[in-house]
């Protein structure tokens, strides 16, 4: 039966008078009119306002288990309040009421995917498609699928027929600017977040990802000026003052880009990137493994890893260190631990019927492209040095291709290598070669350099014997070789 007063409350909502209806809507529940709930929630959740949304919608959604848009509401408010298990709970309990509903598919995929099910999240994108066929939002999200489940090329292939069928979607352009970033393909990255800034020139998310995007490809100077004109415009955030230290070391003005890193880590003193940076310029080697720092670099480095290293900079290392076990007789190890394995480059290298072979990195998303070569038996998501001291296994090699570039102390590894080593057994890595007696971090790079008799002294002090060496070039940088060695040693 209609209500006049909830009729009109309606109509102020749909006419965008959000705070007149918000008003209506509660004196409507005082009045104990209970219809004027849900239409409150929507309201809320439009306006961001997540947490008071899910406390309107729990008791519905008790007293209504099978009610499917108030399922579906109180799942998609769950997600944003960070409870991904309770999300994917009720979007599958929405799924299961009402079968191919497109609303109950897209919050099941949402769900799956913030709570770390990428298949079922793609499961249930693909089946609201069979529904909707060209449904923008689910197409969208499928792609986002793809790129998660590593599977590049067809993400980059549906994402560029979404901007064709809904040039007008913001959001499109940035997934699609993100993804060609993170798939080595620059200048296009830029294109598309140009197209996004167009559409939403006063969206200070939208202007920071452009900014990137020009420091990306190349344009420092650009970016460091369009990062100050937000920081000038009232942005606070430690992750802005971060990028324009960044743009400030590829323009070589260490004195700014430290200015900039300091105002990071006064924000926020967590920020391991401006932490790591700031040691860097000062000169100051950190005396623990930088995790948080090495974990946020590589799971956004993930998706362009291979392509990067492989394709851009003549990445060779696992190939040569793999071609120097062969030449030192460790080639007939039977189990190998891959170090800091990555997307499982060196375990492709070393990859053969009857070895079994185990990595480690700390990294998620680099473990999701290893997993999918097929090439491991297990796979740890850890911290180095707490899983050598943490585990109880044995193996007869240990390699580590291009890892301690990402670690200043190098003598705690070593000692904890071997003893997770068989007798007999061989450990070894590569370590770039720094112009000194002494490890170098360098701001341009992050990345440290060792010298290489320190290093032959840890290996000493860590109890290896017979240590054999080669001089390496690694890879290319700004067209110039980096030198390097490969080292290999026995505990005996």
């Amino acid at each position: 039966m209609a209500h006049p007063v909830l009729d009109s409350c309606l109509a102020l909502h749909r006419d965008g008078r959000l705070t007149e209806a918000e008003a209506g809507y509660r004196q409507c529940l005082r009045e104990g009119l209970d219809e004027a709930s849900f239409p409150l929630s929507v309201l809320l959740l439009q306006q961001r306002r997540y947490a008071e949304a899910v406390d309107v919608l729990a008791p519905l959604a008790e007293a209504g288990p099978d009610d499917v848009p108030v399922v579906i509401n109180l799942s998609i408010a769950l997600r944003h309040c960070g409870q991904p298990d309770a999300a994917l709970r009720f979007a599958r309990s929405a799924a299961a009421a009402a079968p191919g509903n497109v609303g109950a598919c897209n919050a099941l995929g949402l769900a799956a995917l913030q709570a770390g099910h990428v298949e079922e999240a793609l499961q249930a994108f693909e089946s609201g498609l069979q529904q909707a066929p060209g449904h923008v939002a689910l197409v969208l999200h499928r792609g986002k699928c793809l790129r998660r489940l590593g599977r590049t090329r067809e993400a980059l292939a549906v994402l560029e027929q979404v901007v064709v069928q809904a040039p007008h979607v913001v959001e499109a352009w940035r997934t699609l600017a993100s993804l060609q970033a993170t798939s080595g393909l620059t200048e296009a990255a830029l294109e598309s977040s140009t197209r996004a800034l167009a559409l939403a020139p006063h969206d200070g998310d939208v202007a920071l990802e452009h900014a990137v995007a020009l420091l990306r490809s190349g344009h420092a100077d650009t970016a460091a000026l369009r990062l100050r004109m937000l920081l000038d415009a009232g942005r606070t955030d430690a992750g802005t003052w971060g990028w324009l230290g960044r743009s400030y070391l590829r323009l070589r003005d260490f004195e700014a880009a430290r200015a900039a890193f300091e105002r990071a880590n006064a924000i926020n003193p967590d920020d391991s990137v401006a932490a790591h940076y700031l040691a860097a310029l000062d000169g100051v080697l950190p005396g623990d493994m930088e995790s948080d720092y090495v974990r946020s670099l590589f799971d956004d480095f993930a998706d362009r890893f291979e392509d990067t290293l492989v394709d851009r900079l003549a990445y060779a290392t696992p190939r040569a260190l793999a071609r120097f076990l062969r030449a030192e007789g460790m080639d007939d190890a039977a189990r190998v631990l891959d170090l800091g394995c990555g997307t499982g480059l060196m375990g492709v290298e070393l990859a053969r019927s009857g070895r079994h072979m185990d990595g480690v990195d700390l990294s998620p998303r680099m473990l999701e492209y290893a997993r999918s070569k097929g090439i491991y038996r297990e796979l740890h998501v850890a911290e180095l040095l707490e899983f050598l001291r943490g585990t109880v296994g044995q193996w007869d090699l240990v390699v580590a291709a291009d890892v301690f570039v990402y670690v200043a102390d190098l003598q705690p590894i070593f000692a904890a290598v071997r003893e997770r080593l068989a007798s007999g057994g061989g450990f070894a890595f590569s370590v770039e070669c720094s112009s000194t007696e002494r490890t170098e971090l360098l701001p341009e790079t992050g990345r440290y350099r060792h010298s290489p008799r320190h290093v032959a002294d840890a290996f000493i002090a860590a109890g290896f014997e017979g240590i054999r060496r080669e001089a390496v070039v690694l890879r290319m940088e700004s067209g110039n070789p980096v030198s390097g060695e490969l080292l290999l040693a026995r505990r005996t």
